[in-house]
């Protein structure tokens, strides 16, 4: 494009309005030869406007040539009504006028493009292009894979493919493709040779004169138009020629609009054809070049042999548990620890209520008095038999004053080695009774943790002891744990519905912070497979099994 002709486009889009340049002796950057003319000229452009939104763009300036064709065509284009809405059928029943021409292409364009989506501004295209022409019917077909289809009929909002005359109107349009270019019917005697059954059989039944023109993109096929006239003659020469430039307008705007409405899926092989055209041209090998290093690269990420890492949930747990249970039928009296304290050993955990210990030690010793005093009561008289007797009862009370005495010393639980609390919280429930052998406190040994991996059954097969992996917790993902695996066990249980066994691994090093009961995902190195087994072992596990279970 010339600086003058980008200079009239940039001020139709600012002024929102047509601008119409007057005559200049030749432009300003292209010096006439010696043997050139110096010709006077005129520029012409119009803003196009989508919707309701301001112009975003200009149709390209156009070259109107010598003035003297059309001394003031913006004034001539104003008066037949272009840019208002009114008819424009009153511009082509003048003379010719390249002005005008013009003006009608860029505002069936505008009419085209202001709809929302294809099918709405093929309908708006088509009806305007009717009244225009004069036509008794406009239709637009566009093509979808080797057929024609109708997607615009003038006049009307519904009609149905299946219909013989859509199918009729169909193979008009599929015959203007085919031959890439107008066709009439009735002939026109200066018209070249072109093939007309498909427009002859709709002219014998319709007996409209008819004009088919292909829409081209691209140097491809894209659609094509169809104007019908009532009766029998040919139409005018004018109007032909507006169908001409109405359908070269028109080509690319409407594969725009294609491609734009086109779902992923289409546009996705759509670029996969396009590639495969480029591989295939044998005048350029770049993309040869390119595809087969990509295929190469491909195919040995896919089966070169990579680390494989089997995942699964882990959980953090102490090396050794002891639970503190309780020794004797009584109450809790205190709890002196919550889960996460850390304790010594020899540190009292949980108190019992003693009242009634208490009461049983001084029952015991007055009993063990009485019947100290009773023997040596029967050793002066020198009564063997009461001495006897006495002396079975001592026995027995201090027996009983022991047991006391040691049940005592059990209400005060104590620590049994250096650790952490992880379960019992009795705070909460100081006064309840509680029974003989009943866990209050669960210890884990402090520094010293293992790791419990559950593994889903489909892939316990490759899990040995002595792989190794890492951890990474929850709480800190970004610093993840080695382990060892040590054991696995042989017994599965269900979680979360999935069948899984538990794999038991030793911490290589502990973190600060490492507390039991945190949890993350655990990924065990069980050797090097191939990208494409990694990708595709599982699928192929499922098919076998479940072919094993269908066949007989």
């Amino acid at each position: 494009m010339t600086a003058p002709s980008t200079a009239v486009v940039q001020a139709a889009v600012q002024r929102d309005r047509q601008m119409d340049v007057p005559p200049t002796l030749g432009h300003a950057e292209s010096a006439p030869t010696s043997t050139e003319r110096l010709r006077p000229n005129r520029l012409l452009s119009m803003p196009l406007i989508l919707g309701k939104r301001s112009p975003t763009a200009a149709a390209p300036a156009v070259d109107i040539g010598d003035s003297r064709a059309a001394v003031n065509p913006s004034e001539r284009v104003g008066e037949a009504g272009y840019g208002n809405g009114a008819d424009l059928h009153a511009v082509i029943t003048t003379t010719a006028d390249p002005v005008k021409d013009a003006g009608l292409v860029l505002q069936l364009q505008d009419t085209f493009l202001r709809q929302p989506n294809l099918a709405a501004g093929a309908l708006a295209l088509t009806n305007e292009l009717a009244r225009v022409l004069a036509c008794e019917r406009v239709t637009l077909g566009v093509i979808d894979g080797r057929e024609v289809d109708v997607i615009a009929v003038s006049n009307s909002a519904e009609f149905r493919p299946a219909q013989e005359l859509m199918r009729q109107i169909a193979a008009a349009l599929r015959e203007a493709v085919d031959q890439g270019n107008r066709v009439t019917y009735p002939v026109m005697p200066a018209d070249p040779i072109r093939i007309v059954l498909a427009h002859a059989d709709l002219h014998e039944r319709s007996g409209h004169a008819l004009a088919s023109v292909a829409l081209v993109a691209g140097g491809q096929s894209v659609g094509a138009l169809l104007a019908e006239w009532r009766g029998a003659e040919p139409p005018e020469h004018r109007r032909l020629e507006l169908l001409d430039s109405m359908a070269c307008a028109l080509g690319p705007l409407l594969a725009l609009r294609q491609i734009a409405e086109r779902p992923w899926s289409a546009r996705g092989i759509g670029m996969l054809h396009r590639a495969w055209q480029a591989i295939t041209r044998r005048q350029d090998p770049t993309p040869k070049v390119l595809a087969l290093t990509l295929l190469v690269g491909l195919l040995a990420a896919v089966f070169l042999p990579v680390s494989y890492r089997i995942g699964a949930p882990g959980r953090i747990e102490g090396a050794v548990q002891r639970v503190i249970a309780a020794p004797l039928d009584g109450y809790l009296a205190k709890a002196n620890v919550r889960p996460g304290d850390s304790v010594r050993a020899g540190d009292v955990l949980v108190e019992l209520a003693d009242q009634d210990l208490l009461l049983e030690q001084r029952r015991w010793e007055g009993a063990l008095a009485q019947h100290e005093n009773g023997y040596a009561a029967a050793l002066a008289r020198s009564d063997r038999a009461q001495f006897v007797i006495a002396q079975g009862k001592a026995g027995e009370a201090r027996a009983q004053l022991e047991l006391v005495r040691q049940q005592l010393a059990r209400t005060r639980l104590l620590a049994p080695i250096d650790g952490v609390v992880i379960k019992g919280d009795l705070s909460q429930g100081l006064g309840a009774p509680v029974q003989r052998g009943d866990a209050l406190i669960t210890l884990a040994p402090a520094e010293r943790y293992r790791l419990i991996i559950n593994v889903d059954e489909r892939d316990i097969a490759s899990v040995r002891p002595g792989q190794r992996g890492q951890l990474a917790l929850a709480s800190s993902p970004g610093d993840p744990l080695r382990f060892v695996v040590e054991r696995v066990t042989p017994v599965a249980t269900v979680q979360d519905g999935r069948n899984t066994f538990e794999v038991e691994a030793r911490l290589l090093a502990a973190a600060p912070l490492l507390r039991p009961g945190l949890q993350g995902v655990a990924k065990i190195d069980a050797g090097e497979r191939s990208t494409a087994w990694i990708w595709t072992h599982r699928g192929i596990d499922w098919l076998r099994l479940s072919l094993w279970s269908w066949g007989p």
